[in-house]
């Protein structure tokens, strides 16, 4: 269990890194960063989370939540602006920087316990969508640390919250698996939870590889990283399968 939570700890933590200390700029990085996390998360969801739903629940069930996951997450979306993807469109930043952050704690808080849950549920399904959540949160955190930088200007403030954040994913994961062990979430709440993280997966994957400007001057390197990225989480899902 403590391997997920440090993978998960150093997935934001290297976000806010990146920001504070090597005061790396919005740029080509992230963004390549952004589209692969975009794609793994699009391959766990298709690959790994939907064949277990479909398999071992009722299928009508499972599509009408992995809706409620789809339009859950657009909803959550007008909370962060598309901040968790990674993403800086200042035009749909809230200014209310509160609003902001909790908004992706409760992003990032799902996230976790999605983790959580699959590691219950399916420990082989683990690694993949661990670290399909790290590296997703590595721009989320980087953008996020952004924002926050520029509207708290006392550092203590500033560090809090972001200390915070870095803690949130890792803690959504020990509160899914705790719940689970402790049979205190039913296995058909678990279900429905599942589905409708796969859901919120899929909006947030689907988003970020069709922003992408894929038919422009980079369109090649970014069908690369985009195959990269569902040929990996493919074969992360078919070695948890096996085991």
């Amino acid at each position: 269990m403590l391997i997920p939570i440090l993978i998960l700890f150093f997935g934001p933590f290297i976000g806010v890194l990146l920001n504070i200390f090597l005061k790396v700029k919005t740029n080509k990085f992230i963004g390549l960063t952004v589209l692969f996390s975009g794609a793994f998360l699009m391959g766990i969801s298709l690959f790994g989370l939907m064949p277990e739903l479909y398999e071992h629940g009722d299928i009508a069930q499972a599509g009408i939540w992995l809706v409620v996951g789809f339009f859950f997450q657009i909803v959550l979306e007008k909370f962060t602006g598309g901040l968790g993807h990674g993403h800086i469109h200042k035009e749909d930043i809230p200014k209310d920087a509160l609003v902001l952050f909790v908004g992706l704690f409760v992003h990032a808080l799902l996230e976790g316990y999605s983790a959580g849950v699959s590691s219950y549920l399916n420990p082989g399904l683990l690694s993949g969508l661990v670290i399909g959540i790290a590296i997703h949160e590595i721009p989320a955190s980087f953008a996020l640390s952004i924002l926050l930088g520029n509207r708290f200007k006392n550092k203590k403030i500033l560090y809090g919250l972001l200390f915070i954040y870095v803690l949130t994913t890792p803690l959504g994961y020990s509160l899914g698996t705790f719940l689970h062990k402790q049979n205190i979430v039913s296995n058909n709440l678990s279900f429905i939870i599942t589905a409708i993280i796969a859901g919120t997966f899929l909006h947030i994957s689907t988003t970020i590889v069709f922003e992408s400007s894929l038919w422009k001057k980079e369109g090649l390197k970014k069908w690369l990283i985009i195959f990269a990225g569902l040929l990996i989480s493919f074969f992360a899902c078919e070695l948890g399968h096996q085991h």
